[in-house]
């Protein structure tokens, strides 16, 4: 039988981490806590303290983990808004692979330097293109607010719109009828709402360009 001493000098942060991640998608309610993490690893929760500073901190390398395989580097040489659309997608595509993580990152405090980078480079190309300062946080939370919706959706496993039996919806019911087992709805519908999300970006930033040289104008 493994001693309690062998068991402590295996765990790792690393370990602790991988184990994170793999209770996350085996109890994907969001109920992540440290108490279940250390009985995972076969230690008690105090010791989790001397490999770990903090709760929060095992969530942001499971967040590292995550968006390590988030691509940003449209930003470097492609239009701010084709930019946003390669990054959105990369995104989406990342967290389909962990969908199970959702609940508990996006009631979390973002502080993974990773993803914090990431925000950077996006604040830049957007300030860069005239953005006003006063809404490219705004931009940033609409854009991942449709991404991890869209990846609820992107894994859903069955049709998520069932009307009862009694209820008169026949326009509903064709169109649902039309779209089952068609396994490249939900990516279609991803595709489809970004690019209306990034049109209406577009479109406005285009008129805030042209409310700005038109007030200079007015004022010269």
């Amino acid at each position: 039988m493994t001693s309690p001493r062998r068991v402590r000098q295996h765990v790792t942060e690393e370990r602790i981490i991988e184990a994170a991640l793999a209770l996350i998608h085996d109890e994907p309610s969001g109920t992540f806590t440290l108490a279940k993490l250390a009985k995972k690893l076969g230690i008690s929760a105090p010791s989790l303290y001397s490999h770990v500073p903090s709760k929060q901190y095992i969530i942001e390398r499971v967040r590292s983990r995550v968006v390590a395989e988030i691509d940003c580097s449209a930003f470097d040489d492609q239009p701010w808004d084709e930019a946003l659309t390669a990054w959105a997608r990369s995104y989406a595509d990342a967290f389909v692979k962990h969908p199970e993580t959702i609940p508990l990152l996006t009631t979390n405090p973002v502080q993974a330097p990773e993803l914090i980078a990431q925000y950077e480079t996006i604040t830049a190309a957007l300030l860069e293109v005239g953005w006003p300062r006063t809404e490219i946080l705004a931009v940033l939370t609409i854009i991942e607010s449709f991404i991890m919706g869209s990846v609820l959706d992107l894994v859903a496993p069955v049709q998520m719109v069932q009307p009862h039996v009694d209820q008169d919806t026949p326009l509903l019911r064709e169109l649902l009828a039309e779209s089952s087992g068609d396994s490249g709805r939900a990516r279609r519908t991803f595709n489809l709402g970004l690019e209306v999300l990034v049109t209406g970006l577009r479109d406005r930033l285009d008129e805030l360009v042209a409310e700005r040289a038109s007030a200079v104008t007015s004022t010269s």
